[in-house]
């Protein structure tokens, strides 16, 4: 408690150096945050998109259950289904019915006759549609054949290209907040060479010289992870309701209250080590303490 005490103090001298560095942990850890975010909030999607019947089939008139049953096996046999849901005719008014519910001239002249079976068929893998789709488009029963192949594909690429994209500028931000790290904790150590230098004679040990810098990087770290996951929580809570109305039935809000502590904590102890290695590093550099 006395070096923390001890180290605000020294903080509170140049508190400039200690701004800018502290601005930079924050900036690096809340695009850290909103990357993460992002990356999570597309794998909900995604996931929600590959739970949907990404390939439906529809079957002719003359189409018999018999036959259809035989097909609905031909998929299960490939292995790359992860269910197949059988939609008569009845079913497919029904479900027609509810869709146009508040159209009623859609309805009147609507029968069953005039709507085909069909199956939807869920996949393990979106690179698995194609294939699924080849299998029973072969089949002379089916008519025609529906997939969203091209929006899997997409929101994949997406996922990918946000994961490089925030792993590239996250490692960036991160060695740019270490650099100002060393170079702030270095300027102090400057400052103080004197004072260092007396501590030497009087026999002080290398490690309670070392202390007070190293909390003191470690309280970037630490103040910037909770400024910045601060900042995300505020951010989301804004706009919460009108990203949900957008996403419509994909269920991503509200965020659960323990997901920001966990990211807090996790945030917190990466700034800390980040802070306490550049420390370390400027030590080593300007006092050659091993």
């Amino acid at each position: 408690m006395r070096q923390i005490k001890k180290t605000l103090k020294l903080l509170r001298r140049s508190p400039y150096q200690a701004l800018a560095a502290g601005l930079a942990m924050t900036l690096t850890f809340f695009v850290t945050s909103i990357f993460a975010i992002l990356i999570i909030g597309g794998q909900i999607v995604l996931n929600y998109v590959e739970q949907r019947p990404q390939v439906i089939a529809f079957f002719k008139d003359d189409a018999t259950e018999t036959k259809i049953n035989e097909i609905i096996a031909k998929v299960k046999a490939t292995g790359l289904a992860k269910g197949v849901k059988y939609v008569t005719k009845e079913e497919a008014l029904a479900i027609y019915r509810e869709r146009n519910k508040n159209e009623p001239l859609l309805l009147e002249s609507v029968s069953a006759d005039f709507l085909p079976a069909s199956i939807d068929i869920s996949i393990n893998k979106a690179s698995d549609i194609n294939a699924v789709t080849q299998v029973v488009r072969e089949e002379p029963e089916v008519e025609r054949v529906i997939t969203p192949e091209n929006l899997v594909e997409q929101l994949v690429k997406w996922t990918k290209t946000i994961r490089l994209g925030g792993a590239i500028l996250v490692s960036a931000l991160l060695s740019i907040s270490f650099l100002i790290i060393i170079m702030v904790v270095g300027m102090r150590i400057a400052l103080r060479r004197d004072e260092i230098s007396i501590m030497n004679l009087v026999g002080a040990t290398k490690w309670y010289i070392a202390k007070p810098f190293l909390i003191e990087g470690a309280i970037y770290g630490i103040v910037g992870a909770s400024i910045s996951t601060f900042l995300v929580y505020a951010l989301l809570l804004t706009y919460s309701r009108p990203i949900q109305e957008f996403l419509g039935p994909i269920q991503v809000f509200p965020v659960n209250p323990l997901f920001f502590i966990y990211l807090w904590v996790g945030e917190a102890l990466i700034a800390s080590v980040v802070g306490i290695c550049g420390a370390a590093i400027a030590l080593y550099r300007y006092l050659k303490i091993k």
